[in-house]
């Protein structure tokens, strides 16, 4: 019978501070399982377990498209079942802030059964902007689950030839 080491919950980085996983201890207990049947799980392939693990609970992360139009830097963020009113934009400290939250609610009602299903989540994005620009510039757009914020670029300053002295 093969015996497998425990990984340790706490990994020491290059500065000497101890991080602690949390995950590990799932690591530990699918080692144990795979010791004691085999396979943790039969119909997953062992290499795409280890990624099951990052499905735990936690923030919501929406998908941002950020690009540049017309002069404007646009950030699109898809924000599906999300309400207009639960969601912020702000700028602070120079980096554009999108924060909010999403709230999902579903029931069905059959004859021979009853499902009710509840979703909650916040989220928030954070977009370093790479130049300064005043709040009042910034518009935001928010259709079809759909957030669009355009944030207009300054004018590139073209450098002025300077002449070099020849000796």
């Amino acid at each position: 019978m093969a015996t497998t080491e425990s990984k340790p919950q706490v990994q020491k980085s290059s500065n000497g501070l101890r991080r602690w996983d949390p995950f590990s201890a799932f690591n530990e207990m699918q080692e144990e399982m795979l010791r004691l049947w085999g396979q943790t799980w039969p119909l997953v392939p062992r290499p795409l377990s280890y990624p099951l693990r990052r499905l735990a609970p936690s923030e919501w992360m929406p998908t941002i498209d950020v690009y540049e139009k017309n002069g404007m830097m646009m950030v699109k963020a898809e924000l599906p079942g999300v309400k207009k009113e639960d969601t912020e934009v702000a700028l602070e400290q120079g980096d554009l802030v999108i924060r909010g939250q999403r709230k999902t609610e579903s029931e069905v009602k059959e004859e021979n059964y009853y499902r009710m299903e509840r979703s909650h989540g916040s989220f928030y994005r954070r977009i370093p902007l790479p130049f300064e620009v005043k709040p009042e510039q910034i518009t935001a757009s928010f259709k079809d689950g759909v957030l669009e914020v355009q944030v207009p670029r300054p004018p590139r300053e073209q450098p002025q030839p300077q002449p070099i002295a020849i000796s």
